[in-house]
């Protein structure tokens, strides 16, 4: 057999295991939910998508020493606790000892006056079998006036062109969530983009991270 066929028929040998081995579990020991959890209503989506809906701001931190895939649910609730609507579940691929910022929406895409808070739960939390190919690096925060500007370069690793939504989460000085701002980087093979993210009136700090991918 040719060496090169004999290479690749192990490849996608290998890969072909790799998808049907079920994936780990994190244990809820390694995840940690932010005890802030911040309501807004307004506008969500991008063009002719964009609509005003109610959404739900919330951290979650990965305690491990390894990569975790997070995905969070919940639903709104009124000043009485009642429950008022329902949260589009969120999945977020969160580094060892990270943290990522989750928008939760209404997922029925609408406002909802009476909310006030949110119950938080978590729906899966998996070990990726793989690093992303798109990836943050050189992360710089500053100080401009009251606000704090973020800025990073985005990197394709990959052999591919990929589309990757840029994320930017941005906190007051008691560490709660403010805005959670986003672009959509169309981003070619081994290509590296700079992206910049400016916060709201009052944050002292953020951070830019990749959420969806697609190669």
């Amino acid at each position: 057999m040719n060496r090169a066929l004999a290479i690749l028929g192990l490849l996608v040998t290998t890969a072909a295991c790799d998808r049907a081995r079920p994936l780990e579990q994190v244990e809820p020991s390694q995840l940690a939910i932010g005890a802030r959890v911040e309501i807004r209503t307004d506008t969500v989506g991008l063009d002719q998508h964009a609509r005003a809906a109610t959404f739900a701001l919330v951290d979650a931190d990965n305690l491990g020493d390894r990569p975790a895939t997070v995905t969070l649910g919940g639903v709104l609730v009124d000043a009485d606790g009642h429950e008022v609507g329902r949260l589009r579940a969120e999945t977020l691929w969160i580094p060892p000892r990270g943290r990522r910022t989750f928008a939760l929406v209404d997922d029925a895409d609408q406002p909802r006056p009476a909310a006030v808070a949110a119950r938080i739960d978590v729906r899966g939390a998996t070990r990726p079998r793989h690093e992303p190919p798109v990836a943050i690096e050189q992360g710089h925060v500053w100080k401009d006036g009251d606000r704090v500007v973020a800025t990073a370069m985005v990197v394709n690793s990959s052999d591919r062109p990929c589309q990757a939504v840029v994320l930017a989460g941005f906190h007051d000085r008691d560490g709660a969530p403010m805005t959670r701002p986003f672009s959509v980087f169309p981003i070619g093979a081994g290509i590296e983009r700079p992206a910049r993210f400016v916060g709201p009136s009052g944050s002292t700090t953020g951070y830019i991270f990749v959420g969806k991918i697609r190669c």
